[in-house]
């Protein structure tokens, strides 16, 4: 089995906890860390990893600067920007790049990246991440936030992915449906039904198009196997075929 890993949640993880805030003074204070420990912490987190997984071959994913949903929305994320990233997040991320021969994704995600390996063969790979989107994977992936093991199933999954795209992801910068969060989504699916019939239905109900959930729906949408084509490098975007 290989183990893929968010390195995008890794880094942030392992980078904010290392971070202290001494009190020098009345007056001065100040933030600070320290390589070396942010290494070690890197080493501890995969440690865990391999010893709830039970020593699997590991991967390391990033994502790149940029990638394939800023075309879509060029809004995406736009509101992490501004934001003081935590410290030391550059050199350790080299230093994984180099340490672990990580992989850095090209046009898309790490979610994404992960998404195309372990949907090709999900026996093989088990995903690592603490992101709830990977809910919307049909695979078997360990939520290290949660300490829990979850398999999905193509119809959970697909159902998750239709509640995305009805509350919408503030975290990632695009909103779904006014009022709509995550529990109301899940009833109006169970009431009217798992479809996307249901989730235009209830855009249009709000004064919005098709277009509108279906730009939503490519956003919140990890890609598969079937997305990417190894040989050309081409992305498919999610289309309601996939519902």
């Amino acid at each position: 089995m290989t183990a893929v890993i968010d390195g995008d949640m890794l880094l942030y993880k392992v980078c904010h906890g290392c971070e202290v805030e001494t009190k020098w003074t009345d007056d001065l204070w100040t933030l600070h860390t320290t390589e070396s420990e942010l290494k070690l912490e890197v080493h501890k987190f995969l440690d865990k990893i391999t010893a709830k997984l039970k020593n699997p071959d590991i991967i390391i994913v990033f994502s790149p600067k940029v990638n394939f949903r800023y075309s879509l929305f060029p809004a995406y994320k736009a509101g992490r920007k501004g934001k003081r990233k935590p410290m030391g997040l550059k050199p350790i991320r080299d230093w994984i790049l180099k340490e672990f021969n990580a992989v850095e994704a090209q046009d898309m995600e790490a979610d994404d990246y992960i998404g195309i390996i372990c949907t090709e063969n999900p026996t093989e790979y088990i995903a690592v991440s603490g992101d709830k989107d990977f809910g919307t994977l049909p695979i078997t992936w360990y939520n290290h936030l949660k300490d829990e093991l979850v398999t999905t199933t193509a119809e959970e999954a697909k159902e998750f992915h239709l509640i995305q795209t009805l509350a919408g992801d503030t975290v990632d910068g695009y909103a779904g449906i006014k009022g709509i969060g995550v529990k109301t989504a899940k009833k109006l699916l169970d009431k009217n039904g798992a479809t996307w019939k249901t989730v235009v239905e209830a855009y249009e109900k709000a004064g919005m198009t098709e277009e509108d959930a279906l730009l939503t729906a490519r956003l919140a949408y990890i890609l598969q196997s079937h997305n990417y084509n190894r040989v050309t490098k081409q992305i498919t975007m999610w289309s309601p075929e996939d519902a």
